[in-house]
This record gives structure tokens, sequence and C-alpha cells, in this order.
């Protein structure tokens, strides 16, 4: 079963783009300090990620898109097996 804990998905959203470590951190950092979802979330997400990555409208689109794939996957997992341990 997938977690959702921050160092794993660090990690698989280093293996999914080519991201470094502290660039996967910023994007971990700036999705915890938001709403995930939401029109207005979303743009202030991509702002930040453009801002604080020095990326482009585009690249930070694709990034968000995965990132959420991530987090998205982790919650159905976990609720297509509610009472499985996450160790």
């Amino acid at each position: 079963m997938m977690k959702i804990n921050k160092s794993e998905f660090i990690n698989i959203l280093q293996d999914k783009t080519d991201l470094n470590k502290k660039d996967c951190i910023i994007v971990n950092n700036i999705l915890e300090n938001n709403l995930l979802f939401g029109n207005k979330s979303k743009h202030k997400i991509l702002n930040d990620l453009v801002d604080r990555l020095n990326i482009t409208e585009n690249r930070a689109e694709e990034i968000y898109n995965i990132s959420i794939d991530i987090i998205l996957l982790a919650i159905k997992e976990k609720l297509k097996n509610p009472f499985k341990s996450q160790d």
C-alpha cells in the first residue's frame, strides 16, 4: 500500500519528475501551506511554484498535476483498504 507521508511523497515526486530533492521539498512545503483543491488555491500554488522554483507556468502546472495524482492515488488506496496498517 502506498504511503502518503512527507518523505514518501518527496521520493515519489522526485521519481516522477526531474526535480532534485531540494526542489521536491519546496513543492511539498508549498502544498502543505495551501488548500489543494479549488481554482484560487491552484492558482496560488502555481504562482508559488513559478516564483520559488524559477520555472515556467507550464512546468508548474505539470508538477502540480503530478503532485495531485500522487496524493489522489494514496487517498484512493487508503479508501480501498481503510483498516490496513501503513507501516
